[in-house]
């Protein structure tokens, strides 16, 4: 009982950061500390806070992804479709 009160205490403090953190986004942009809290996106090229191992991204036709490969993928790069086509 008092594990699943403190997964539940947890989960709300989680969800509620994550909340207040979207509020305080604007268009076009992010303001500069909601940027910051980002773990990996937008920091290609940096290591990964959790294994060290170089961001990586891959562009698709409107947006950008940001990824650690070793984590996220497994140790698998992910193919740029608009650089692929190109490269045929």
């Amino acid at each position: 009982d008092d594990e699943i009160v403190r997964l539940h205490e947890a989960i709300k403090a989680v969800l509620g950061s994550a909340l207040e953190e979207q509020r305080t986004r604007t268009a076009p942009g992010l303001p500069e500390k909601v940027e910051r809290s980002f773990r990996v996106h937008n920091r290609l090229g940096q290591p990964c806070p959790a294994c060290g191992t170089r961001i990586e991204h891959v562009s698709f036709e409107g947006y950008e992804i940001f990824y650690c490969p070793a984590c996220q993928t497994g140790g698998r790069t992910l193919a740029d479709r608009r650089l692929s086509r190109l490269l045929k």
